[in-house]
């Protein structure tokens, strides 16, 4: 019997647990939602997308090169008739 080394634990992945409970309360009586994705890695973007997908969502995702002003947060939310728009910031830290 030999002894194996515990796999590698993965990396944190963007959305906390207390990203989640705010995404679930923000997006109340939302259908639709496009998520914009402003720097960081594209797993970021590919989990946000999955996760809303799961949660039954319509989604639509781009990539947005520039934005002013910035984001001074990670997750930031704009409400239009019938749907919102959420722009994700993985490089903004708080």
């Amino acid at each position: 019997m030999t002894m194996e080394e515990p796999p590698p634990h993965p990396a944190p992945g963007f959305l906390t647990p207390e990203d989640l409970r705010a995404l679930r309360h923000q997006l109340r009586g939302v259908h639709m939602v496009e998520v914009r994705q402003i720097g960081g890695t594209p797993a970021a973007g590919v989990e946000v997308v999955s996760w809303l997908q799961a949660e039954g969502y319509e989604v639509q995702f781009r990539v947005v090169q520039r934005m002013t002003p910035p984001p001074l947060r990670r997750i930031v939310f704009r409400y239009l008739p019938g749907h919102a728009e959420m722009t994700i910031a993985p490089e903004v830290r708080g």
